[in-house]
């Protein structure tokens, strides 16, 4: 089954406002790139990120996002066994859209200074509810013109304006969107990138630069559950990652480079069940959650357990 490639859509329709594009898996992420517009990247999910522009590195996680200049070139990396990366470039249009709506705070020149050079953004929670609102609009919807995507892009150009201006003024306030315990998040880090793989609680805790049981401590404390306990944090991404359509065992989507490379056996094996069961252990709607057959309630993309 070949793999999806980004989704893009025409120029025209989208060059003078903001234009997406969506990385659903790693063979997407290869290559260098160059775009036209100043770009805006997020990861999305658990998706861990490296943007390699010009000798310098950014690391990108759920609670940040960059910003690149139109017409520089860059690369990007991912340990994520599953990665999804959004982009959005940024048109002329969309600049000249905020400016009118929020004259006069709103000033052309600092958006060209901003967007001379990478930087690195903490990621407010309305700035990740817009853009996760337009990639619903524009991907899942298909609506690339109507009025509710216009004004998402308003948006979008008017917080990149405050947050930049914070930025210059170095005034940037802390990400809240939660970045969670250091160590739980290291460990969950680990756990993504070799999510297909057995896993010992020891040698994770050396990764993690910690001890055991403070990284007991630390999952516990982020995730209600630990690494290994009653419902283990890698099974349940496994049957996520699996039951999503985006593991070794296909289904909706894509399948990641890294996944393809495992035959099935072997994920079945890791997984400690079938494909048909594994199946029908997704929602019937579709959704992202999972089932882990208790009565405890959904797994969600992270593998924590909700109770209903």
């Amino acid at each position: 089954m070949a793999l999806r490639r980004p989704t893009q859509y025409p120029a025209a329709m989208t060059a003078t406002r903001v234009e997406l594009r969506i990385d659903r898996d790693s063979a997407s992420l290869e290559g260098p790139r160059r775009d036209s517009a100043p770009a805006v990247l997020l990861p999305l999910d658990s998706t861990v990120l490296e943007v390699h522009a010009g000798g310098a590195k950014q690391r990108l996680d759920r609670a940040s996002f960059a910003t690149l200049p139109a017409g520089r070139s860059y690369r990007l990396e991912s340990s994520s066994p599953a990665p999804r990366v959004l982009t959005l470039l940024i048109g002329s249009a969309a600049l000249e859209s905020a400016e009118r709506e929020y004259k006069p705070f709103i000033k052309r020149p600092l958006f060209t200074e901003l967007f001379s050079e990478v930087r690195r953004f903490s990621r407010t929670r309305w700035f990740d509810e817009v853009a996760h609102r337009y990639l619903f609009e524009r991907d899942e919807c298909e609506k690339h013109d109507s009025h509710a995507a216009r004004f998402l892009e308003t948006e979008v150009a008017k917080e990149l304006y405050f947050l930049g201006e914070e930025l210059l003024q170095r005034k940037s306030r802390p990400s809240v969107v939660h970045e969670g315990d250091p160590v739980a998040r290291r460990a969950q880090e680990l756990i993504e990138a070799r999510l297909f793989t057995p896993l010992r609680i020891d040698a994770l805790a050396r990764e993690c630069h910690a001890s055991e049981s403070t990284l007991l401590r630390a999952f516990r404390r982020e995730f209600a559950i630990t690494p290994g306990g009653v419902h283990p944090h890698p099974t349940a991404r496994r049957i996520a990652e699996a039951a999503r359509g985006r593991a070794v065992l296909g289904g909706r989507g894509s399948r990641p480079a890294s996944a393809t490379r495992a035959p099935p056996r072997s994920a079945r094996r890791s997984l400690r069940t079938s494909v048909s069961r594994l199946r029908a252990r997704s929602r019937p709607d579709g959704s992202d959650e999972v089932f882990d057959g208790s009565a405890q309630g959904p797994l969600s993309r992270t593998g924590v357990c909700h109770r209903p």
